[in-house]
């Protein structure tokens, strides 16, 4: 497992994909990752928070430059690449925070929803609006929500995405750690206090309580778009036992993180801790029904 904790980006987003390509090629130099992860937005700076139409001009569709580079960067390394970008969509108007997961053939592998219908690649589903500290967040002007949430298939089992302020829902994990996800790979752009406090704890919460791997990379260091922004960085690997597999400096990046995981301890998950065997479903029906929540 191969995480690359991204450092502030630039405006030019053909400079940002090639030092992140440099980046991979001088950590995979005597190593061969299974896996190669991203922080969010990977190939843009993270521009939320500032109303600025002309940050729409660097969203690219699915078969655009970007994305073909990083299927080039999977061939080559013969890697699974997990590749975070602006997605600008097929129907006019409608644009993405979006995770292209890319197979060892340099090939996009589709995601399964529970529904049964196919996505082409990760859409992030839980968007925020909240101005509770400065510069906000106002992802809603710039992204469209995504169709569901999705597992991917690989050699290994299944993997899942959640995009940055997504981890921050219990539902969303354990819906995916039913669809029988075995690794969930969380790329971020998060700054502020409160959220750099909660963070490792959180991730340890959501592997131990659902059984699954999780590769969480942050953006680290200060990045100047309207205004200066220093995120967290802190990326994070950790097993389903909870372990801490590696970790990476606080604010500060780029920064390359390496680890094994061996897919066993999933199973030893649910040995020592029964969490599936004693859910109750029946009792969590008010979790969809907003008139048994008094909403309606």
């Amino acid at each position: 497992m191969l995480l690359v904790q991204n450092g502030p980006a630039t405006t030019d987003t053909e400079k940002n994909v090639e030092e992140n390509l440099a980046l991979v090629a001088e950590a995979t130099k005597d190593y061969s990752p299974d896996f190669v992860l991203f922080s969010e937005l990977s190939n843009t700076q993270y521009f939320c928070g500032f109303n600025s139409p002309e940050h729409f001009k660097l969203a690219e569709p699915i078969d655009g430059p970007s994305v073909k580079r990083f299927q080039e960067l999977a061939k080559q390394l013969n890697s699974y690449v997990l590749f975070p970008f602006y997605e600008k969509g097929e129907v006019k108007g409608e644009f993405y925070n979006s995770v292209a997961v890319i197979g060892r053939d340099g090939e996009l592998i589709p995601g399964d929803l529970p529904d049964g219908r196919q996505v082409r690649v990760y859409r992030k589903n839980h968007i925020p609006d909240q101005w509770s500290y400065s510069p906000g967040l106002n992802e809603r002007y710039y992204f469209k929500e995504g169709p569901g949430l999705a597992t991917f298939n690989t050699e290994y089992g299944k993997i899942s995405i959640l995009i940055c302020y997504e981890r921050s829902f219990p539902e969303a994990w354990r819906v995916l750690a039913l669809q029988g996800s075995k690794i969930m790979f969380v790329p971020v752009a998060a700054w502020g206090p409160n959220r750099a406090d909660s963070w490792g704890g959180e991730l340890r919460t959501a592997a131990i309580q659902n059984g699954l791997f999780v590769v969480a990379s942050n953006k680290g260091g200060v990045e100047h778009t309207e205004g200066p922004r220093h995120f967290f960085g802190a990326s994070r690997i950790i097993s389903p036992l909870g372990e801490e597999l590696a970790a990476a400096p606080a604010g500060e990046g780029p920064h390359i993180l390496k680890a094994e995981l061996d897919l066993d301890e999933i199973e030893k998950h649910g040995v020592r801790y029964t969490f599936f065997r004693d859910r109750r479903p029946e009792l969590y029906r008010t979790l969809s029904d907003d008139i048994a929540r008094g909403v309606l």
